[in-house]
């Protein structure tokens, strides 16, 4: 046998044994993974560098065939293993079971009779007709008379109250005017203010305390009093009166420059008054107790022209003859 031969021989012996290695290897692969593994690669193995086989002697025997050693397979990790999470079940809500009803079947009403004689059907007839009308008018009743006669309660309940209140307040002022006409002196009158202070005769009882201070030598507290009236009663009949006795009231105070301005202020103001000759004689005073005779003079001949045959006119000739005399 030649050596080539030899060498062929012994190379296709290497392969036949290499390829049934990796057929065993394969074999033992488990199969049907769930899960496959995920394996580290594995450095290939070096090429077994074959010595070059030296040249046998030429014998006439054949050489003994090379078992080569079966390469070393390398132990495989095991597998991790995957805990499966538990499955979680919900469970639904069962629906309630309604309850069973039972179904009771209605009672057939009975049937009306029918009547056995015509004077029997004319009966159940009116009979009928009466529960009709009784119905209506109870209806009637509820939707009509029951609001009127609660309308008609209340009516009455105010009128009743606005009666008596009119006639307490009747009886107050009643006893009001009867204090005042008995009234004779300034306690009087205050007396009034305090239990009948809302009463028309309260206004009555002010103006006549205020002339009550005044003549009993208090211009201060009687003009305190006139102020006082003027803000509550603007409006009363005895207002411009009230005005005229304040101006006093100032001149009592020896206020004599504002006295005379005012009081030929109240005669513009109210020229058709009876108090607006009055007020012209009290600005002529004023001006005399300034000693301003000038001017009183031509005031008191401005009464002479403007009320000729009067009273006042008569008082100021009086007067003007006096200043006249002062002046020369």
């Amino acid at each position: 046998m030649s050596e080539d031969k030899k060498q062929d021989d012994f190379l296709s012996g290497h392969e036949e044994l290499l390829n049934s290695l990796h057929k065993k290897a394969e074999e033992k692969a488990p199969e049907n993974e769930e899960v496959p593994a995920v394996e580290e690669p594995v450095e290939e193995a070096a090429p077994v560098l074959e010595e070059p086989i030296a040249e046998p002697e030429i014998v006439a025997e054949e050489p003994e065939p090379v078992v080569e050693e079966e390469p070393e397979v390398a132990a495989e990790e095991p597998e991790p293993v995957v805990e499966e999470e538990p499955e979680v079940v919900v469970e639904e809500p069962v629906p309630e079971v309604p309850p069973v009803v039972k179904e009771v079947p209605a009672k057939v009403p009975p049937k009306p009779k029918k009547p056995a004689t015509p004077a029997e059907a004319a009966k159940r007839k009116h009979d009928a007709l009466e529960k009709a009308e009784v119905k209506e008018v109870l209806n009637f009743i509820n939707k009509y008379v029951k609001p009127a006669t609660i309308v008609i309660v209340v009516v009455c309940g105010l009128f009743l109250f606005n009666s008596l209140t009119k006639n307490g307040r009747l009886k107050k002022e009643a006893a009001a005017d009867a204090a005042l006409m008995s009234a004779r002196s300034a306690a009087d009158y205050q007396a009034i203010l305090d239990n009948y202070g809302k009463t028309p005769s309260a206004a009555l009882a002010l103006m006549a305390l205020a002339q009550e201070k005044f003549n009993a030598g208090q211009p201060a507290e009687a003009q305190t009093l006139y102020e006082d009236f003027l803000k509550k009663h603007k409006g009363h009949a005895s207002a411009v009166q009230a005005e005229f006795n304040l101006i006093a009231c100032k001149e009592a105070l020896g206020q004599y420059g504002d006295a005379s301005i005012l009081y030929e202020d109240f005669k513009s103001k109210h020229p058709e008054s009876h108090l607006a000759p009055v007020a012209l004689l009290a600005k002529a005073r004023c001006l005399e107790a300034t000693d301003n005779f000038a001017a009183a003079k031509t005031v008191y001949e401005d009464i002479v022209t403007f009320y000729p045959g009067s009273g006042w006119s008569s008082m100021a000739e009086g007067q003007l003859r006096a200043v006249e005399s002062k002046i020369k």
